[in-house]
């Protein structure tokens, strides 16, 4: 077993440890550009206060920043662009898909606010469709960091690949650590954080903690759980999802997004197709437009936090 801090024992923040990333990564590389339909500053101030000129702010129109980042990305620049993923997959998702996915262009974007984190402002601002929009994109690599050290591990990991790349964070603040120590980070490779004899949680995202913590309660229960990371949705790692189903025949799989076409679709469809029997059980958002409330009331009230996941396991 991987040695993991507990639920909320240390809290990470991914934006400002983005921000000191981009900021060693333009002086290395002068052609690096950071592009924000508005909300750059909320992002990433220090860079943007201390590189001004690498820095493009298109206004509130997500459209324009992935064809500003497009156009660039095919001039030879290398442009990331950060902004909420409910705009960036919503309105600007034939942006992502033709400017950048057909072309393949060196573009790398950053989704923010994701999932329920904008539980105070409503559904129009909830990221719950972008996992299944965007895993539908050819040649995008789309990957849902599970704490602040990963987003910068999947940051520098992103750098290294010449084609589009999407990074889901949560909120970027005050969310919790997973990893005590240092790791191996690869695209298309899930950590596999526990190993289990009764069944296995694979989880994605800020999902991953709350996971950890379920198997947790559930081994001083006596049953044998086993946590996966599946930061990478796509390429998604099916020997490490095959092994999970080949074991114990019985997978939960959670998401902070619907649980239609996310990890939870990616999951049913890499065991249907490799004839293992196993049982699948997705928790996440169900099909229905959530209302109002904290992060915290929406996943008990909706149905996909620790006690749903022991649950889940446990019936299955």
């Amino acid at each position: 077993m991987i040695e993991t801090y507990g639920l909320f024992e240390k809290m990470g923040n991914a934006r400002p440890d983005l921000d000191n990333r981009m900021q060693e990564f333009a002086v290395a590389n002068p052609e690096f550009r950071l592009i924000s339909a508005d909300v750059g500053r909320a992002g990433m101030p220090a860079f943007i206060k201390k590189y001004p000129k690498q820095y493009y702010n298109t206004g509130i129109a997500e459209m324009s920043a992935m064809d500003l980042a497009a156009g660039m990305a095919l001039e030879g620049y290398k442009p990331w662009i950060y902004g909420m993923s409910v705009f960036n997959t919503l309105r600007a998702g034939e942006g992502i898909r033709t400017n950048m996915c057909y072309q393949k262009a060196n573009v790398k974007i950053i989704g923010c606010n994701t999932g329920l984190c904008q539980g105070p402002c409503g559904f129009t601002h909830y990221a719950l469709e972008d996992l299944a929009i965007l895993r539908t994109f050819p040649n995008l690599v789309l990957c849902a960091p599970c704490d602040a050290t990963q987003a910068v591990k999947a940051f520098d990991a992103a750098n290294e690949i010449d084609g589009p790349v999407y990074l889901r964070l949560g909120n970027g603040r005050n969310e919790s650590e997973v990893y005590k120590n240092d790791y191996k980070f690869e695209f298309g490779k899930g950590i596999e954080i526990a190993e289990g004899k009764d069944g296995y949680i694979i989880a994605c995202g800020m999902m991953v903690p709350y996971a950890v913590e379920a198997a947790k309660q559930l081994k001083a229960e006596g049953v044998d759980c086993g946590v996966i990371d599946m930061h990478t949705l796509k390429p998604l790692d099916k020997e490490l999802v095959y092994k999970a189903a080949e074991t114990t025949g019985k997978i939960v799989t959670c998401e902070d997004a619907f649980i239609i076409g996310g990890l939870g679709g990616a999951v049913c469809e890499c065991v249907a197709e490799s004839g293992i029997p196993c049982k699948v059980k997705r928790l996440g958002v169900p099909d229905m437009i959530p209302g109002f409330g904290s992060f915290k009331e929406q996943m008990e009230h909706l149905g996909f936090g620790v006690e749903a996941m022991k649950a889940a396991i446990k019936a299955l």
